[in-house]
């Protein structure tokens, strides 16, 4: 017997262009991680350089990021 998993089909939250976002605007992204057993988040404070479907691209900390949206979520 064969298992498959499931994937769920996404969420429109998560495929739904982000009209608002300009070249150069500050952006906070979140990441969750699992530690230990626990659930832990990574947030970053980001000037935003634009996306594709599978990145965001930053400047962060002085340097030019890219972040994978797989990972990473923007936040209000």
């Amino acid at each position: 017997m064969t298992l498959h998993a499931k994937i769920h089909d996404p969420h429109p939250d998560e495929i739904a262009p982000v009209p608002y976002l300009r070249n150069g605007q500050l952006i906070s992204l979140i990441r969750w991680d699992r530690v230990a057993g626990d659930w832990k988040y990574t947030t970053l404070l980001a000037e935003y350089a634009g996306r594709d479907e599978k990145t965001w691209q930053v400047v962060a900390q002085g340097r030019p990021m890219i972040l994978d949206r797989t990972e990473w979520a923007i936040f209000t």
